[in-house]
């Protein structure tokens, strides 16, 4: 028998190392400067646990994880860098089905998520 939440733990690892590991193009939104996270977002569906029907949910605070990526300037979209980002889990995808969930950078040059 696997220890559930050592399950959970390492397929989150893995899906973090994958998101890391990615590289991708660059694009350039803003012009102040400013360094922002890009790359690839991957997409998966969040399926409940089949083998659990006891009606009751845990509310559980956001997820936010401080990790490397890559990191690109608005104004010149050639200057990019690795640097620690603030990645967050992110639900409310536009033109994607209820329940696909995206683990995306949020901002770069992060110390700590828990702002």
């Amino acid at each position: 028998a696997i220890d559930l939440r050592i399950l959970k733990i390492s397929i989150l690892v893995l899906f973090t190392a994958c998101l890391v590991a990615v590289k991708a193009s660059a694009t350039a939104s803003r012009s102040n400067g400013e360094y922002k996270p890009v790359g690839p977002t991957e997409y998966r569906l969040l399926q409940p646990d089949l083998g659990k029907d006891d009606g009751a949910r845990r509310r559980l605070a956001p997820f936010q994880l401080c990790l490397l990526c890559k990191c690109c300037s608005a104004t010149a979209a050639s200057t990019c860098t690795s640097m620690p980002c603030c990645f967050g889990i992110d639900c409310q995808l536009p033109n994607k089905p209820f329940g696909v969930c995206a683990f995306v950078p949020k901002t770069c040059n992060c110390n700590s998520c828990a702002a």
